[in-house]
């Protein structure tokens, strides 16, 4: 079985590759087709963002998607931040701040509005990984830093990326050959 990043990653020919400038609307599509025609894209958080030149610019993640939808999260993080997330909390904080209330109604709207430039995230050395490097400093990495994914990058250049759903198949097929 193979113990190196490249053997588990989910490549980009699998995964949405989005232009920085598309609408949050052009990227829901563009993930759906993705997640059709492989079903390994599935494992995948989101999608990839490039800028013009194609170059890997960022990262969008299913919750960036979520909280675009929904611009007054950014109150209600700073809220949280200072007094936690219990069940209690939560609840008074929606209310507070009325999320969700009238976020379903214009959601069209919004994400034919939202760029998704203003939602990617950009990788940071920490979420990034060598192609050669083994799951075992994969899981640590991810596992330590708080991680669901890693870019995976073969020189210079982001090559795919891998997720804790990559590993955690990896992990079951380890498990299912072992005889207890």
């Amino acid at each position: 079985m193979e113990r190196k990043v490249k053997g588990l990653m989910t490549g980009l020919s699998e995964i949405a590759i989005l232009d920085e400038n598309a609408t949050l609307f052009e990227a829901v599509l563009e993930i759906g087709i993705a997640r059709a025609r492989h079903p390994a894209a599935s494992r995948c958080p989101a999608a990839l963002v490039v800028d013009s030149q194609r170059n890997v610019a960022g990262f969008l993640e299913v919750r960036s998607m979520v909280r675009g939808l929904e611009p007054r999260y950014v109150e209600f993080a700073e809220s949280a931040k200072k007094g936690g997330f219990s069940p209690e909390r939560i609840r008074t904080e929606l209310q507070k701040y009325g999320l969700w209330e009238d976020a379903l109604e214009g959601l069209c709207k919004k994400a034919g509005e939202t760029v998704i430039k203003s939602l990617m995230i950009v990788p940071e050395e920490s979420q990034i990984i060598d192609a050669e490097a083994s799951i075992n400093e994969a899981i640590y990495q991810m596992t330590f830093a708080g991680m669901e994914y890693l870019f995976v990058r073969d020189g210079q250049t982001v090559t795919g990326v891998i997720s804790l759903s990559d590993i955690m198949g990896h992990i079951c097929d380890a498990v299912r050959a072992c005889r207890v």
